[in-house]
């Protein structure tokens, strides 16, 4: 049964807006609404919106779509493309903060810059606040009912090494969740997350030997989540099924989160 056939999960009528929705785990989810009846904001550099908006409309040819480009460190340009949907009208209903920077590129905590640091904080973070603030800010101002779901990461709870500003983003990450979930769903704005650990993307195929198998051995599903499986979570958490939903953080990472050391280092 495709999911656009359940009433609760039918977004007709609702626009959604997905960040770095241009490749990987956000086009997947940003797919998943159109095939919800959902009106779709792309995000992501304007190299791979064209592309994707392209690809979007050949395998979607009645999805009512709308691609723009910001830059999520920068909170002029996200006040400016707020500004151009609003004018627009394609302000959302429905916010997915799924972009996020991965902390690459400075390895260590005593060899990694302030700058480097600050970065990653401003993107996965700082991006996030606002772009939920001005958007509830809209759904209040219009008596709209909403949803804002933030894609968080098991880095939040249990540290990756040599990757802080990471952790650290995702840890705060969580508690703005509940934060705004105290605050905002009284005003019919339900705000949740989801928690994931590893998923399956192309660049598992390009993996060092042996890395893949490891890290599913890591796993007590043995088997990374889908992106398809992450897009249904993520639909289901926004839509009107569960309407006292609220302020969760629904962890999805194949059992990681419950085992204290993974069944190959066994004590």
């Amino acid at each position: 049964m495709k999911v656009d056939t359940i009433p609760h999960l039918n977004f007709s009528g609702k626009t959604v807006l997905v960040t770095g929705s241009s490749r990987n785990l956000g086009k997947t989810i940003a797919a998943a609404f159109i095939e919800t009846g959902g009106r779709v904001i792309l995000h992501g550099s304007e190299e791979n919106l064209r592309s994707t908006k392209s690809e979007m409309e050949s395998d979607y040819p009645k999805a009512e779509l709308y691609s723009i480009s910001f830059d999520l460190g920068q909170p002029e340009a996200i006040e400016k493309a707020f500004d151009q949907l609003k004018s627009e009208g394609w302000m959302p209903d429905v916010l997915i903060n799924n972009a996020a920077h991965l902390g690459l590129g400075e390895s260590g905590f005593l060899e990694q810059s302030p700058e480097f640091f600050r970065e990653v904080i401003e993107v996965n973070l700082f991006g996030a606040f606002l772009c939920s603030q001005i958007a509830a800010q809209y759904l209040k101002d219009t008596g709209k009912k909403g949803s804002i779901v933030n894609i968080s990461s098991l880095a939040g709870r249990r540290g990756i090494h040599g990757r802080s500003g990471y952790n650290v983003s995702k840890a705060a990450l969580d508690s703005m969740t509940r934060s705004m979930a105290q605050e905002l769903s009284g005003d019919g704005i339900r705000v949740n997350s989801l928690v994931l650990g590893y998923v399956w993307t192309e660049r598992w195929n390009h993996l060092d030997e042996g890395v893949a198998d490891r890290r599913k051995a890591n796993i007590p599903s043995h088997a990374p989540s889908s992106q398809e499986e992450i897009a249904r979570t993520t639909v289901f958490l926004a839509s009107d099924s569960a309407p006292t939903l609220v302020g969760s953080q629904i962890v999805l990472d194949g059992g990681m989160d419950i085992q204290q050391l993974p069944a190959t280092v066994a004590v």
